[in-house]
C-alpha cells in the first residue's frame, strides 16, 4: 500500500503547538492550559494535516481525546468552517460524527485554518480492508448503510444550520464544483479539457425538490469502526446538499479508479468488485437513478482528471495544484478517469503530459 500522509509543508510543529495552546488558553481563560500528550501526526487526507492530543487542566468539553486539523492555506477558511457547520449540524441528528468543539474561524496556525474536535475511538474500514481480505463484502456492506442512513436524514436542519451561520449556500451546492472545474479549464495550458466541463454543463440534471445531506469523500478510509459498530464519519470540507446519487458515484470511483493506485499489490479486479458489492448493497437500501448516477460518475471522474493534468502540467497557476501524494495523478489511475469519462460521456480527452496509453 502506497498511501501516505502529505508533507507538512513548511508548517513549524513547535509553532503549532505554542498556538494550539495559546488559542485555547484566551478561548476558555484558563491559562494555566498544558499539554498531557503533545500532537502527534495521524495518518490523514491529502490536504489537511492532523494531529492527535489530550489537555492538561482543560473544561469539559476538552478533556477527552482531540484532534486538532490543518487546512491548507488556499481556501482553509472555507473549508474549516464548511467542515464545522456540517459536522456539528449532523451530530445534533444523531449521525455517528466527531463534534468541532473549537472552529478556528479567522484564527490561523501558522497563517492555517484549523478546527480541534472530538477524537472517535476506532479505526477505519480501509484498515479492516487490508487486514483481511476477507472482508471486502462486509465494508461494503457497511458502507452503504451507513451513507444510506446519512441520505435519509432530513437536510433541513443541515441548511438552516448554514444560512444562521452565514455561509454561501452557493457554496454549499453543486455549482462550486462546476465553478471549481473550470478555474483549471480556464488555464491556457488546459483549455483543451473545456469540452469535458461543457458536457457537465449541458447535462446537468434538473434539481431535485429535496436534496440529501452528502459527504463527498466518502470511503472505507473516513468511515471509522469499533467492535464491528461504526464509530464516525470524517473529512467534512466536501460536503454539500446534492442528490444522493452524487455520493454513490464519489465512492464508487475513489474505489475503483483511485484505490489501485493506492494500493498497487492488489489487482484492480478486486477494487471493482468491491465497488460493484458496494452499489448493489446500496441499492437494496434506497433507489438510485441510473442517470443521475451516471451523470454524477462523469463529475466526479472530470474533477480528478483536471487536477490529475494539472499536477502533471508546467506552467499551471500554483494555487490550483494538488498537494503530494495525489493519487489521481499517478499513471494508471489517470488512464482509468479518461476510461470513465470516455464511458459515461462519450468523450475521448488527451492524456495529461507523461501518461502513455496502456
Amino acid at each position: 500500500m502506497t498511501l501516505q500522509s502529505p508533507d507538512a509543508g513548511g508548517l513549524d510543529e513547535n509553532r503549532m503547538k505554542e498556538s494550539v495552546l495559546e488559542h485555547l488558553r484566551a478561548e476558555r481563560s484558563v491559562p494555566s492550559l498544558s499539554f498531557a500528550e503533545d500532537p502527534v501526526r495521524l495518518m490523514g487526507g491529502f490536504d489537511t494535516l492532523v494531529y492527535a492530543f489530550r489537555l492538561a487542566g482543560a473544561p469539559t468539553d476538552l478533556a477527552g481525546p482531540l484532534v486538532l486539523r490543518v487546512f491548507p492555506g488556499s481556501g482553509g477558511v472555507g473549508q474549516a468552517s464548511k467542515e464545522a457547520i456540517f459536522q456539528n449540524a449532523v451530530a445534533s441528528s444523531g449521525f455517528p460524527v466527531p463534534r468541532v468543539i473549537v472552529a478556528g474561524g479567522e484564527r490561523t496556525i501558522d497563517g492555517r485554518a484549523f478546527n480541534i474536535m472530538e477524537r472517535i475511538p476506532g479505526h477505519s474500514l480501509m484498515e479492516d480492508m487490508f487486514a483481511d481480505p476477507e472482508a471486502g463484502p462486509r465494508v461494503a456492506d457497511q458502507l452503504a448503510q451507513t451513507l444510506a442512513d446519512l441520505h435519509a436524514m432530513p437536510s433541513s436542519g443541515v441548511e438552516e444550520s448554514l444560512r444562521n451561520a452565514g455561509f454561501p449556500m452557493h457554496q454549499a451546492n453543486l455549482s462550486s464544483g462546476l465553478r471549481y472545474i473550470q478555474r483549471y479549464v480556464a488555464e491556457s495550458a488546459m483549455a483543451h479539457l473545456a469540452p469535458a466541463t461543457e458536457w457537465l454543463t449541458q447535462n446537468q440534471p434538473s434539481e431535485r425538490d429535496t436534496l440529501s445531506v452528502c459527504h463527498g469523500d466518502f470511503h472505507p478510509g473516513n468511515v471509522m469502526a469499533d467492535g464491528g459498530q461504526i464509530t464516525g464519519v470524517l473529512d467534512w470540507p466536501g460536503a454539500l446538499l446534492a442528490d444522493p446519487e452524487y455520493d454513490v458515484a464519489i465512492t464508487l470511483t475513489l474505489i475503483a479508479v483511485a484505490g489501485p493506485a493506492l494500493a498497487d499489490n492488489v489487482p484492480a479486479e478486486v477494487f471493482e468488485a468491491f465497488a460493484n458489492g458496494y452499489l448493489e448493497a446500496y441499492s437494496r437500501r434506497r433507489t438510485v437513478d441510473p442517470e443521475r448516477l451516471q451523470y454524477y460518475r462523469a463529475y466526479r471522474a472530470i474533477r480528478a482528471f483536471v487536477r490529475a493534468t494539472a499536477a502533471r502540467t508546467p506552467g499551471v497557476d500554483p494555487d490550483l495544484m494538488p498537494r503530494d501524494q495525489y493519487p489521481w495523478a499517478e499513471e494508471g489511475a489517470a488512464r482509468r478517469l479518461a476510461g470513465v469519462i470516455k464511458d459515461t460521456t462519450g468523450l475521448d480527452v488527451p492524456l495529461p503530459p507523461g501518461v502513455e496509453p496502456a
